[in-house]
């Protein structure tokens, strides 16, 4: 090895799990620490692993050090080397930071360092805004945060709720971007720019509690149409799961009960608080006659019998809500047909109610409490603390009051 080189690598022997690699020719920088995931940034360009650049890479590798360990947690290494590319007097220009960069850095900030939303979460609430700011800044159509805001809010004027999301998602993209890449403080979107610029957010939308007899109509057409999406209405309905928890389920001998039961391993990321792993308990629906109903979908799934739909490859497509959507509003099949007809029926209902595919776990809610399941345990079923169970989910249909108040009147 040369001299060059030794002294290049022997440059990290005192940073426990730092090294610098030779990686054909680009300089690779490596820290890797027991219980942690690894991580590697190649030095920019025109830097190369050679005798020439030998100096500049020491330099630009301890200049990396310092910011990363400064940070304590705060930044990747990825993210570390861009910070010294701004800084650069020799490499930084030519690397200055594009707005698609801050942006990739901010997801990689909140997906993999803070681990505030997972990445589908991020791509499908942020990215639409993220990408749309990003085009006007790189042709150069706005000069501060208002104008951004301004110009990025025309893209949803038909939908009040949107511009709601556009002013928190882009005011905080550029709270990041002022913060970690020093961009000038005009960029910030005020509470003011905000408020003048977007409408106030429309009410929210009473969440339908579709009757039970429906919910099995649906799935019985469905099951007319195709078995493995029966299936998946079944698992969403008999547990009240989120879409994407379709992927993360297992069946096991329950420690209490000795029975055959769901563990459903998904751990949600971000929001108001994160969900921990949990058994899942099965709720009945009550069919036209009133008598409970329930479908052995432990034991079919602990048989190899449950079959779910297939992708292109031949495995289990990856279940989230775009997916279940897409099925439900398939105009042309039986099954999206029925859901056309009850997102009208429950849309005409006094009030009106919006029928989704989260509505099969608010659903699972209504018939839980219905059934006289105590709060505590529905919301350790349904993976949520009683706060967000009181705030986001219904409890009650005019239906039960009904029920209940003829109960009373009835036994006075």
């Amino acid at each position: 090895m040369p001299r060059w080189e030794m002294r290049l690598v022997s440059a990290t022997e005192d940073w426990r799990g730092w090294s610098i690699v030779n990686d054909r020719g680009v300089v690779l920088v490596r820290y890797r620490m027991t219980g942690q995931k690894a991580q590697s940034a190649s030095l920019p360009a025109p830097l190369r692993y050679e005798k020439q650049f030998g100096k500049d890479i020491i330099k630009w590798v301890n200049a990396v050090y310092k910011t990363f360990t400064e940070a304590n947690g705060d930044l990747t290494l990825k993210l570390a080397v861009k910070q010294v590319a701004k800084t650069s007097d020799k490499y930084g220009e030519q690397h200055q930071a594009t707005w698609e960069d801050i942006a990739d850095a901010m997801q990689e900030s909140r997906v993999e360092l803070g681990q505030r939303c997972s990445e589908d979460t991020f791509i499908k609430n942020w990215r639409p805004f993220l990408d749309h700011a990003c085009d006007l800044l790189r042709k150069h159509k706005v000069d501060n945060g208002y104008e951004l805001l301004k110009v990025s809010l025309r893209k949803w004027n038909h939908a009040p709720t949107m511009k709601v999301e556009c002013g928190r998602y882009l005011g905080l993209f550029m709270q990041f971007a002022v913060a970690r890449y020093g961009v000038p403080r005009s960029w910030l979107i005020t509470d003011y720019d905000k408020k003048e610029l977007i409408p106030k957010p429309p009410s929210k939308r009473l969440k339908a509690a579709i009757d039970d007899t429906d919910l099995l109509e649906l799935i019985a057409v469905t099951e007319q149409q195709s078995k493995p999406w029966a299936n998946v209405l079944k698992l969403l309905t008999q547990y009240g799961l989120r879409p994407e928890e379709l992927k993360h389920l297992s069946v096991k001998k329950h420690p209490t009960n000795k029975k055959i039961q769901f563990w459903c391993d998904y751990e949600k990321v971000g929001g108001a608080e994160e969900t921990e792993k949990r058994w899942l308990e099965p709720m009945f629906l009550r069919d036209a006659e009133d008598q409970p109903l329930t479908w052995p979908l432990e034991q079919l799934w602990a048989d190899g019998e449950l079959d779910l739909p297939l992708g292109n490859d031949g495995t289990v497509i990856a279940f989230n809500g775009r997916r279940i959507n897409g099925f439900l509003h398939r105009s042309t099949t039986k099954a999206g047909h029925f859901w056309k007809q009850l997102i009208d029926k429950y849309e005409d209902k006094t009030p009106s109610e919006w029928v989704r595919p989260y509505s099969f776990r608010d659903c699972y809610s209504v018939r839980s409490h219905r059934e006289g399941v105590p709060k505590a345990s529905i919301c350790a079923a349904m993976g949520h603390s009683e706060i967000v169970h009181d705030r986001s989910y219904r409890t009650m249909t005019d239906k039960i009051i009904s029920r209940d108040y003829e109960s009373a009147r009835a036994s006075s």
